[in-house]
């Protein structure tokens, strides 16, 4: 299987070192025991994923044009640096499986496993909501399972994406690195799709 991934300029198929883990990722450890790396089917998706922090607030972006006109010059827009761009790049990637297997979170018997476990009704729109302590949850009672990582659909553009749990399954360079500092299509589509300023 291919897929795509955005990670850091040199190494983007190797998980996050430690000592710079946020854990605040969809399908994180809760425990910070095993790390997780993430990954897609289309680049776009990827992008998507990595920059929709970033987007405007539409509701501050409402409020700044009832006071000051609507000039997109004026408006305060998220923006996607030179030094961002200059340490990421998008590279496609294959999937292997050490052990286990996926677990694919939105089909009927694994939600519904997850609801028994955990005592309360999962759907896929509570798995594709910000509620991440429902799916940090459900990402180590999977993990605790024997599965090597979560397939799911990402909530902005309902693609298929993966979560690979560490020891369990990794991501394996097919290709040469996208390097982001130049003009990526699909960067500059993304970009233009959230509003954000492309340094």
């Amino acid at each position: 299987m291919s897929v795509w991934r955005v990670g850091h300029a040199g190494t983007p198929c190797e998980f996050t070192p430690r000592h710079l883990c946020g854990w605040n990722n969809r399908f994180d450890d809760p425990k910070r025991e095993y790390r997780t790396i993430y990954a897609a089917d289309k680049k776009e998706t990827c992008l998507r994923e990595v920059l929709a922090d970033l987007r405007p607030n539409e509701k501050f972006r409402a409020d700044f044009a009832k006071l000051f006109g609507d000039d997109p010059a004026l408006a305060a827009a998220g923006k996607v640096t030179r030094a961002w761009r200059a340490r990421h790049s998008l590279v496609r990637a294959g999937i292997d499986l050490d052990s286990g297997t996926m677990a694919e979170i939105e089909s009927a018997p694994v939600m519904r496993d997850l609801a028994r476990r955990l005592g309360e009704r999962i759907d896929a729109a509570a798995l594709r909501s910000r509620d991440r302590d429902l799916t940090r949850a459900a990402s180590r009672l999977l993990y605790d399972g024997g599965h090597a990582g979560i397939g799911f659909r990402s909530r902005l553009d309902k693609v298929p994406c993966h979560a690979l749990f560490e020891g369990r399954a990794r991501l394996t360079r097919l290709g040469p690195e996208i390097h982001l500092r130049g003009p990526v299509k699909e960067l500059i589509a993304v970009c233009a799709e959230y509003g954000l300023t492309l340094a």
